[in-house]
């Protein structure tokens, strides 16, 4: 039953609209009878209503002032306004404080039915909406998290601030991780036990992980398909703390889980101190997960501990991967062979053991390889060598090898490099030619605005072009006007003027000139002969 309020200051209006109509046939009751605008919002302190009936001319607070007061407090509430007179400035006022509808005196009884009916349906709406939306609270929770691993920095910030505000999630914490606990056997069990059997134990381990997680401050749980991400905040004394804690409790639920039949890999990543940094603690607890590769009889992996330095409260990133890839763009091979050499030098002298070495440059390889796929460039070759070379590591008997062998990876980037910027450098002059032949009429045609086409520099255009085509772009823009100004000369009756103008020519003269400077006869004479 929907709450009625009238609000009126003249009694016998009131009372009309109260006994005109039909409020059980509508399933509301009227609840309210006011009669002034300050009475009404002291009466939805103490009892809310669904519907607001008011007259807009009353004396101590008028029907816009209170509705926008009565909208305040219970944005649902509908009010419907009413009005003695048809003014266009009420209407316009109660439409951009959310009124839900203006009327006018006198009132028409069916018409004012009409509106209470819609008022009533939408109140049904939303309340249905209400209830998915808090039937749906789990899932937006979910998405909260899901969303707060994949953006970071001022991008999550921006996108999920409200929501957490919304949710109201408290994560104010002094520190942060994300460990992943990945099933490495999921596939074999899903063709051993069935679908809804690996999925029973793997909610198994779900409640483990809950079960020894209620330590930290704050955690929340994903479950994937074959992964499970726990989120962690935690108000510890110090980062270490906070990540030995995680490191004993991994174990602890390894240990737990060892008679499972669910084979369990743990990656746990860098410690973070900003909410919005969370994505770099899963990037690099990701990270950890892929050294399993390198280290069967392990089960628990630490970027930290891959590579012998702390990363906590820092994304995963090298500044010198960066200069290798320069070097490999300007195809600069003496300069390539320097760093591959320093590079192995520092290695070596800091790692003691292959598998980091072998660790680290794998890194640098998958940070080529995402180099070349972000310019869209056929890698399946190249991935297939580095993999191919991976699955035997041990064949490498010295470093010299293995570093050559990196060395001959670079070369092979260089080339694919260098043979796909000679295919955009051609793709970009064929652009630019066909630009030229469907813009050569404009007198304003200009390197400049070609290169504003293309989306690069008037300098970088030009000198691409003149080495790619062997000719400026200037030259290519007389030779088409003038092969167009032929094609008139030879088909049309067009006077010298009106083809100087739709080649492109500011005058007849500059025309005539151009002409007769690139085909060694004037217009008038090429129309004779040809």
């Amino acid at each position: 039953m929907k709450k009625i309020m009238l609000v009126d200051d003249n009694a016998l209006s009131v009372e009309g609209i109260h006994k005109n109509i039909d409020w059980e046939a509508l399933g509301a009751q009227v609840t309210h009878i006011k009669y002034n605008g300050l009475s009404a919002l002291k009466a939805l302190e103490e009892d809310s209503a669904d519907i607001i009936i008011s007259d807009i001319e009353m004396p101590d607070l008028d029907g816009i002032a209170m509705s926008r007061q009565a909208i305040a407090g219970n944005p649902f509430v509908k009010i419907i306004l009413i009005s003695a007179y048809d003014k266009f400035e009420y209407a316009k006022n109660a439409i951009r404080i959310g009124v839900y509808d203006y009327i006018e005196k006198p009132i028409d009884y069916a018409y004012l039915t009409e509106k209470i009916q819609g008022a009533c349906a939408l109140i049904d709406k939303e309340r249905r909406n209400m209830k998915l939306l808090e039937l749906s609270r789990p899932a937006m929770v979910e998405k909260f998290f899901l969303d707060l691993l994949s953006y970071a920095g001022r991008e999550a910030s921006y996108h999920l601030t409200s929501h957490m505000e919304y949710l109201n999630l408290k994560l104010q914490y002094r520190f942060y991780n994300v460990t992943l606990f990945q099933v490495e056997n999921a596939s074999e069990l899903k063709s051993a036990l069935g679908v809804a059997q690996y999925e029973m134990l793997l909610y198994q381990l779900h409640d483990t992980v809950r079960e020894y997680c209620k330590i930290f401050d704050c955690s929340y749980l994903i479950k994937g398909f074959d992964c499970l991400k726990l989120i962690l905040g935690q108000d510890s004394s110090n980062a270490n703390h906070f990540l030995q804690t995680i490191h004993t409790i991994a174990a602890e639920i390894l240990t737990r889980n060892q008679h499972s039949g669910i084979s369990l890999n743990i990656g746990i990543g860098n410690i973070v101190s900003d909410l919005w940094s969370v994505h770099f603690s899963h990037e690099s607890a990701n990270h950890a997960l892929e050294y399993r590769f390198f280290f069967p009889q392990k089960n628990i992996f630490d970027t930290r501990e891959a590579f012998g330095k702390n990363l906590s409260l820092e994304p995963f990133s090298d500044t010198r991967e960066e200069e290798l890839i320069r070097l490999i763009c300007q195809k600069d091979y003496a300069a390539m062979d320097v760093w591959i050499k320093k590079f192995s030098t520092e290695l070596l002298h800091k790692y003691q053991a292959k598998d980091f070495v072998f660790v680290r440059t794998y890194n640098l390889l998958g940070r080529l390889l995402k180099f070349l796929y972000e310019l869209d460039i056929e890698t399946t070759d190249l991935e297939e060598k580095i993999a191919r070379t991976y699955s035997q590591l041990y064949s490498f008997n010295t470093s010299e090898e293995f570093f050559a062998w990196l060395s001959e990876i670079c070369t092979l980037a260089c080339q694919k490099l260098d043979s796909s910027l000679k295919t955009y450098h051609n793709q970009l002059c064929e652009q630019v030619l066909g630009y030229i032949r469907e813009n050569y009429q404009n007198n304003e045609l200009c390197l400049h605005e070609i290169a504003r086409f293309a989306n690069v520099s008037p300098a970088y255009l030009s000198a691409l072009f003149k080495k790619t085509r062997e000719v400026s772009i200037s030259d290519t823009i007389t030779a088409t006007r003038i092969e167009a100004a032929c094609q008139y000369l030879k088909n049309s009756a067009l006077s010298l003027r009106e083809i100087s103008e739709k080649c492109g020519y500011a005058n007849q003269y500059y025309f005539s000139t151009s002409f007769k400077k690139s085909k060694g006869i004037s217009p008038s004479a090429y129309r004779e002969w040809a």
